[in-house]
């Protein structure tokens, strides 16, 4: 990844850059912690493809249309939202250097997981 450019400052540099996949009302879809402070962000800011970050956009997009604020226990996600978001994840972890630890809510499994890298 030669373009790979960061536009945070280390805040933690004991820790590993960690980026959570996940869904929540109004806002964007990855959440960061660890080494570069805490933060949510549409993605180009940690070198996203425009391709994936519009695709992340759109994920958070479908699910916000449907989110019943009035009770938001019991909105509902679209079809495929968990499996689509898990598929966003494995390809943001694809584009991001090893050093990022990626989670993201496994429907398969029921828990959170950490995406290992691929090759």
């Amino acid at each position: 990844m030669s373009d790979f450019k960061i536009e945070f400052e280390v805040e933690n540099p004991s820790e590993p850059p960690m980026i959570d996949v996940h869904y929540e009302w109004s806002q964007y879809a990855l959440w960061m912690s660890g080494k570069y402070g805490f933060g949510t962000f549409d993605g180009h800011e940690i070198g996203l493809s425009a391709e994936l970050v519009q695709d992340l956009l759109a994920w958070g997009d479908s699910a916000d249309a449907i989110f019943n604020a009035d009770d938001p226990a019991n909105s509902p996600y679209p079809d495929n939202f968990l499996e689509d978001g898990y598929e966003l994840a494995r390809r943001v972890r694809a584009e991001l250097p090893a050093e990022w630890v990626v989670t993201v809510w496994s429907p398969a499994l029921k828990a959170d997981v950490v995406l290992p890298k691929e090759n």
